[in-house]
């Protein structure tokens, strides 16, 4: 007869209760009996070893869970004499019946039953898993080699036995438990079905690697698969760990030992700079099959193991997540316009929105919008989700990270510190689209572009610009190309193209003529910033490094901004003959520019003073090139009646005289800066006579005569 013979089927508090309390019966009883063998009584361990039996039989029947100690034996494949051991080591911390005087390795081979010397050996599951500790030898006078060494129980391993859910503490900084992060997109749900598939735990499972997307993102997609088998995620920054193969070696043991026991499945997050070491502990639980995920931009070379790719969110479906994210959060802002102006990943969609709803409850702190850690307290939950750390029976489970808890949005590909938006940078709902949620997905975007490009928030539009009517013309066409992409990429079907999709411009024309204020004014227009790279950032010496730059730089840029390559002649000059090596690395880059611009879907503009020195095939693949010419008359006119700012006094201006001198737009606001330093340090209002004494100045620094048709009648005769 067993307990559910006799008693109704159990809730989940008293299964809880009934195992807890018949687990410490068990523990007492096969202590007892190994207690009993050890002081040299067997026959006194027979009752209580076939009692244990029995009773863990009739907990897993009652409960459907096994004891602590057979569950510690099937996961690390002890011998009826190792567990033995393990629990006469056990037994005085647990307060068990225990044998008298230290249990050593010689002790237990003379007096437990079916002794073997390997279990004594370091790769053995005693010493390989640290069950088991074994004290740094003593001198052998005194203690007679290894088998006389007293024997102790790793703490983590009384923890398992009791069933309680904890971490190693040795793991503290190095692994921690994840939750939810945000919704996936349906369109990923193929990947994670074949992900929980692939890593379902079982006997010499290998791990799999999972690319694409931002990390984040990615980690939404293992924690989705391990919910569908039923366990948690522990995962690991590749970057934490050690470089020494050894140490890697050790806490690889470590944390998959904690996988198994808890139940996890083991995510590790490797960076380019990381994934050698990532590696490792792929391996490392394997024979406890332990599934093991890693999460990097791109798979490495060399390995074997299966890929799978995490598909990029589509433009409808970030619509569905915006929509969602923005009722969860009760706020009102247009889905459809946020999910166009900012393709972000599902991770990127849910922290901006997030932070944009605390932002309008009042509680946003130029903390709450930084790219620091945001939490809603350990072990939070989120939105209609379970997470992880569920408490063992009279145990207090160990911490989860909650929503928010990580940077997200498109991920950082190398270190140093992220832009923020906090302080005086906080999202501002005057900006031109009129969204602070806006302004938090612009924040997210900016973060993989520290080090490789400034990011700007233009004031200038494009009624400020002083042009001629054809390139005017040109630039409005460029706004409506991006104003319409929804109707005509989505309704009308363009979109389902792969190629050629980018809003590419070439702005060609001599210095100073107005070819970077118009970039910022296209963006001011779109409600975008302006990613200006910096080429001295981007350009390396170092063969293929370019090219990962570059790489970033399109990724980000794709995110709702206005990609600027100023003075760009230096990346899109034209292919030379190969006469070295050079030459060829130097014909790669141009090469794979001219491919990343036939599959970008952003916005990018270059602006270059020598048109001819453009490679040709790059102005095939501009939508638009505008030619900014020289200010005539006219136009210098009226870039002179805008030189001054409003508040700047003047006296005696004549914008029509002033024109007289040829100069660009660019020369012009220069003159108009030098007048009036020269006037505020007369403490005068800025006058003609001012302003020819700036010309006379910028000229010297020209090289330039003034001529006197120039300025003629600016100063009375």
């Amino acid at each position: 007869m067993t307990l559910s013979d006799t008693k109704p089927p159990l809730d989940a508090a008293d299964r809880d209760r009934v195992w807890a309390r018949d687990n410490q019966r068990c523990l007492a009883l096969v202590a007892s009996a190994a207690a009993a063998r050890l002081d040299a009584r067997p026959d006194d361990a027979e009752e209580p070893a076939r009692a244990a039996e029995l009773l863990a039989a009739e907990v897993r029947e009652a409960t459907g869970r096994q004891t602590g100690l057979d569950r510690l034996c099937g996961l690390f494949a002890l011998t009826a004499f190792e567990r033995d051991v393990l629990i006469a080591v056990a037994a005085p911390e647990l307060g068990l019946p225990a044998a008298k005087g230290p249990v050593t390795f010689a002790r237990a081979l003379a007096g437990l039953s079916d002794p073997h010397w390997s279990a004594l050996l370091p790769d053995a599951p005693l010493r390989g898993w640290r069950l088991l500790d074994v004290p740094a030898q003593l001198p052998p006078a005194e203690s007679g080699g290894l088998s006389q060494l007293p024997l102790a129980v790793d703490e983590r391993i009384l923890h398992a036995l009791l069933g309680a859910d904890t971490m190693d503490d040795r793991l503290a900084g190095r692994g921690r438990l994840v939750s939810s992060v945000c919704r996936l997109a349906p369109g990923q749900g193929a990947v994670v079905a074949s992900l929980a598939a692939l890593v379902r735990p079982a006997p010499g499972t290998e791990g799999c690697l999972l690319t694409g997307e931002d990390r984040l993102t990615r980690r939404q997609a293992v924690v989705d698969a391990a919910e569908r088998i039923g366990l948690t995620v522990l995962v690991v920054d590749g970057d934490d760990l050690p470089d020494s193969a050894p140490a890697t070696d050790t806490l690889a043991r470590l944390l998959a030992r904690e996988a198994g026991l808890g139940l996890r499945l083991l995510l590790v997050e490797g960076t380019a700079v990381s994934l050698a070491r990532c590696l490792r502990l792929l391996t490392a639980g394997v024979p406890l099959g332990v599934p093991t995920v890693l999460s990097a931009d791109e798979a490495p070379a060399g390995s074997d193991l299966p890929v799978l790719r995490l598909p990029a969110a589509t433009a409808s479906e970030r619509r569905v997540l915006f929509a969602g994210a923005l009722r969860e959060a009760r706020l009102e802002d247009d889905a459809a316009e946020l999910a166009d102006r900012h393709p972000l990943t599902p991770a990127g969609i849910a922290l901006a929105v997030r932070r944009s709803g605390r932002l309008a409850d009042g509680r946003g702190t130029a903390g709450a919008a930084t790219d620091g850690p945001e939490t809603d307290g350990p072990g939070t939950k989120g939105p209609g989700t379970k997470g992880p750390g569920t408490k063992g029976p009279g145990t207090k489970g160990p911490r989860t990270e909650g929503p928010g808890a990580e940077r997200c949005g498109p991920d950082p590909v190398a270190g140093g510190p992220a832009p923020t938006c906090s302080g005086g940078d906080l999202p501002r709902a005057d900006r031109p689209d009129g969204s602070a949620v806006s302004a938090v997905c612009r924040a997210i975007a900016e973060r993989p572009l520290h080090g490789l490009a400034t990011v700007r928030r233009p004031i200038a539009g494009l009624g400020e610009l002083v042009l001629p009517d054809q390139a005017t013309r040109s630039l409005r066409a460029l706004l409506a190309h991006v104003r319409r992409r929804r109707r005509v990429h989505g309704e009308w079907g363009y979109g389902e193209r792969d190629r050629g999709l980018a809003v590419t411009a070439l702005f060609a024309g001599p210095s100073g003529t107005g070819k970077t204020t118009a970039a910022e004014a296209v963006a001011h227009e779109l409600g975008f910033d302006v990613v200006a790279a910096d080429l001295s950032q981007v350009v390396s010496k170092y063969i293929g490094e370019t090219e990962k730059h570059l790489a970033r730089l399109f990724e980000a840029a794709e995110n709702g901004s206005v990609l600027l390559f100023d003075e760009g002649d230096a990346l899109f000059a034209k292919r030379t003959q190969v006469r070295d090596s050079r030459d060829r690395y130097a014909n790669l880059e141009v090469s794979y520019l001219l491919q990343r611009l036939e599959t970008y879907r952003g916005i990018a503009i270059l602006t270059t003073n020598t048109r001819e020195a453009i490679d040709p095939a790059f102005v095939r693949r501009m939508r638009f090139v505008v030619t900014f010419p020289f200010p005539d008359a006219e136009q210098r006119t009226r870039l002179w009646a805008g030189a001054f700012p409003v508040g700047v006094p003047t006296e005696g201006l004549d914008p029509v005289r002033l024109a007289q001198l040829a100069v660009s737009g660019g020369t012009i606001a220069q003159l108009a800066m030098h007048a009036a330093f020269l006037a505020a340090d007369e403490g005068q209002p800025v006058g003609m006579r001012h302003v020819l004494d700036a010309a006379r100045i910028e000229c010297d620094k020209l090289e330039r005569p003034l001529a006197a048709h120039e300025t003629r009648g600016w100063l009375p005769s």
